[in-house]
């Protein structure tokens, strides 16, 4: 999988890793055991349980995400809409896929640098099964498939109101990209390698990047490496990246290297060869479009939400 392609999961999961990791390191063990009455029912929602042990789970979840900010309340709120989410899905025919649940759940490893059973075991660490979090990513990818069928019925941006959002920002209607000529170096982790194994590379590839003077020299750098290898040159404007990768990219001067990300295959670098700004109304127009598109799903995603609560049967236990 090329990382230049590959799409991530964004600022929330960013949020929730660094917590997360943070909590794991400094807080020990917590333990997975069930506790007693882990089986026993505290909520039915349209006749589906939720139960003790599922809302234990999820209340250390969001507060290792809120910094200790919430609890128990928003943990039992955020699985009543979990439910309603499945639901739904199952109504519509929407099924999120096992390859595109671990794909999201890896991603969310590559960002800290950990390999999928690295994260699972930090996220043990702090009592958390794993498959609590894949609860949560299987319910937010069908709730945006189900957001997205419904939008493609009821999205409404006109190109009037692009044109005129444009006219009113008069001189700021030229908007600024920035133009990336970037190499990927990889150093590639064999299939069933241990943890050790994948910290080595970890290790390799940010000498790798304290080292690294130029993509000229790059393959001559690679070349001390075992299993080190320095993709083509590629080119792609800010607007073209993944908006994690953009965020990264974006912040690099030439010749600097992004952090390296760990996938199943490789720890991966970017580097950033050269790097210049365009200006053109498209940008701005692109910009505006995304705006007001991302607007209207918020606000269609909020009124789905509301109108499956009050059909629902919610009963506190």
């Amino acid at each position: 999988m090329t990382e230049l392609t590959k799409h991530t999961l964004g600022p929330a999961a960013r949020k929730i890793l660094g917590v997360l990791l943070v909590i794991a390191v400094a807080g020990g063990a917590w333990g997975l055991a069930k506790p007693a009455s882990a089986a026993s029912i505290a909520v039915l929602v349209n006749d589906e349980p939720i139960t003790d042990y599922e809302i234990a789970q999820r209340t250390r979840l969001v507060q290792a995400t809120s910094g200790g900010q919430a609890g128990r309340a928003q943990a039992v709120d955020e699985l009543i809409e979990e439910k309603l989410k499945m639901q739904a899905a199952r109504r519509l025919g929407v099924a999120v896929s096992d390859s595109e649940l671990t794909q999201a759940f890896n991603q969310i490893a590559s960002q800290v640098n950990l390999s999928p059973s690295q994260f699972s075991q930090a996220l043990g660490q702090i009592g958390v099964d794993a498959e609590t979090l894949r609860n949560r990513l299987r319910a937010d990818l069908a709730w945006r498939d189900i957001v997205r069928q419904q939008l493609r019925q009821e999205i409404n941006v006109r190109d009037r109101d692009v044109e005129a959002l444009l006219t009113e920002r008069g001189e700021a209607a030229t908007g600024t990209s920035v133009e990336l000529t970037m190499r990927q170096i990889q150093f590639v982790i064999p299939a069933n390698s241990s943890q050790d194994f994948v910290r080595r590379r970890q290790q390799e590839a940010n000498q790798f990047r304290s080292q690294f003077t130029g993509c000229d020299t790059a393959r001559d750098l690679a070349a001390n490496y075992r299993d080190a290898v320095v993709r083509s040159e590629v080119r792609r404007t800010s607007n073209d990246l993944p908006p994690q990768m953009r965020e990264t990219l974006v912040n690099l001067s030439e010749g600097e290297v992004s952090p390296p990300q760990v996938t199943d295959e490789a720890v991966e670098l970017i580097a950033v060869c050269e790097r210049r700004e365009v200006q053109d109304m498209e940008a701005a127009r692109s910009e505006i479009q995304d705006s007001m598109v991302n607007e209207q799903g918020e606000r269609l995603a909020r009124r789905l939400m509301i109108d499956l609560k009050q059909a629902a049967i919610i009963e506190h236990r």
